[in-house]
């Protein structure tokens, strides 16, 4: 499996608050697109409607919001199955 970082761009975008976590992330995964998945399992958080406000989305499946890079680090295994690396859960 490959290993990819994901890099928070925009944190003043009010869809942050539909994240527990706002900062970097390791992830084992095949694919950016399932790295993101991994991601927003772990970190997604429901928010409530403001009337008024719209309605927020999660931020680590949006490329606007999150960068996504494959890194070759020796620090993280690529062997094992699609999980959070970096931070620990």
């Amino acid at each position: 499996m490959a290993v990819w970082a994901l890099t928070p761009l925009d944190l003043t975008d009010p869809n942050w608050e539909a994240s527990s976590h706002h900062g970097p992330v390791v992830v084992r995964a095949p694919n950016e697109q399932e790295a993101r998945a991994v991601a927003a399992q772990a970190f997604d958080v429901k928010t409530g409607f403001r009337p008024g406000q719209g309605v927020l989305f999660p931020p680590w499946t949006r490329a606007a919001l999150v960068r996504a890079e494959r890194v070759d680090d020796p620090r993280f295994a690529t062997e094992g199955p699609a999980e959070i690396l970096e931070p620990s859960l």
